[in-house]
């Protein structure tokens, strides 16, 4: 990228960029090429990273994101730290809502790692008061491999990405009458039989998911479920003890649904499961019961 990128992006702008905005995976193509402008340039192209909510780069612990191919949970050697002037940090949300806006608007097919570096230049385009400036965002990925997600409404859906058009959805379900999400009741892989069934009990609730962290949560940290039923059959068969850990018996995690989808998907879901998990933005936000549904319906 030194030899080669940067060069090619100096003579294509007439040595007129001002700002270079890329995404930062292993630190290679930000280094490289960004080490390049500053040095033909004096130091004077500014050099913006752009980075997946939960990645080191923007302050994460390197959490897990929906976006691919960028961001880390560990400082690569690849990256230089003294290049960037910035590092912005984007959403699930904005990084794939810019994607669908760039096949819509622009005819560009591109995956969600370009549209992450390019809600991060259009951020940078509504800061910068000057109309000399030149921003070059580089798209690295192209979209079709992403075709059964990023442009997928039902995937966006199911994570609570999409706006909904709805009167009636999920989200407004989840808030009941207070208008405010509840806290995600959970339990711990590593947590015991017996301190789950506390949980459960405590709340009053008869199923939780198993996550690897706590709350916010991100989608990818949902390990499993547990429920009141199957624990209290395992352990009247034997099959488990209280002291035993919860990740020996835990069940797959129950099915997900988006804050934003209409309440006749939820009906439809729960027809087949006890329960389903609520995302809003790609994080578990909470766990929707038939119980809760029947309830909400009744107050309509």
């Amino acid at each position: 990228h030194y030899e080669t990128t940067g060069p090619e992006l100096w003579r294509q702008t007439d040595g007129r960029i001002t700002h270079f905005v890329t995404g930062i995976g292993t630190g290679g193509t930000v280094s490289g090429t960004g080490r390049f402008l500053k040095e033909v340039s004096d130091r004077q192209v500014q050099v913006v990273g752009a980075d997946p909510s939960g990645s080191v780069y923007s302050g994460g612990s390197g959490r897990p994101y929906l976006v691919e191919g960028v961001g880390e949970d560990f400082w690569p050697d690849a990256y230089d730290r003294t290049i960037c002037d910035r590092i912005l940090e984007v959403s699930d949300r904005d990084s794939f809502l810019t994607t669908r806006r760039l096949a819509r608007e622009e005819g560009m097919l591109v995956g969600g790692s370009s549209g992450m570096a390019a809600a991060a230049a259009m951020r940078l385009a509504h800061e910068l008061d000057d109309p000399e400036a030149v921003i070059v965002v580089l798209l690295p990925d192209g979209g079709r491999g992403y075709l059964g997600k990023v442009f997928d409404d039902s995937w966006l859906a199911r994570y609570g990405f999409l706006p909904s058009d709805q009167e009636q959805t999920v989200g407004q379900v989840l808030r009941g009458k207070d208008g405010s999400l509840p806290a995600l009741v959970h339990t711990h892989p590593k947590e015991s039989v017996a301190e789950a069934i506390s949980i459960l009990r405590e709340y009053g609730v008869s199923q939780m998911p198993v996550v690897r962290a706590e709350p916010p949560v991100m989608a990818a940290e949902v390990a499993g479920a547990v429920s009141e039923r199957a624990l209290m059959e395992a352990l009247y068969n034997g099959g488990a003890a209280l002291a035993e850990r919860v990740e020996q018996h835990m069940e797959g995690p129950l099915p997900t649904i988006g804050a934003g989808e209409p309440v006749s998907a939820a009906v439809t879901l729960l027809e087949e499961a006890d329960a389903v998990v609520v995302q809003d933005d790609g994080k578990p936000v909470g766990v929707l019961t038939r119980y809760d549904l029947l309830g909400y319906i009744a107050k309509a």
